[in-house]
């Protein structure tokens, strides 16, 4: 009882927890988005050097949907 008030719950106010049946193509795109924002984060954690500004800009935007043009 717990388990699926608390889905309800994640679903309802926090927009979780949803059965999203993505196409392939979405799958495959949602990969890359890990994948780039993976990659961003490995190299802030390596010892190359980026600038505090660069590394500002870079954690600000991590997971942040890409904007589109309409």
């Amino acid at each position: 009882m717990f388990l699926s008030d608390f889905c309800k719950r994640s679903i309802e106010h926090r927009n979780i927890g949803h059965d999203w049946q993505f196409s392939d193509e979405q799958k495959q795109l949602l990969q890359q988005y890990y994948d780039v924002n993976q990659l961003l984060v490995d190299c802030l954690n390596s010892e190359c050097y980026v600038s505090r500004d660069v590394r500002q800009q870079i954690e600000d935007a991590l997971l942040l949907p890409v904007k589109t043009s309409s």
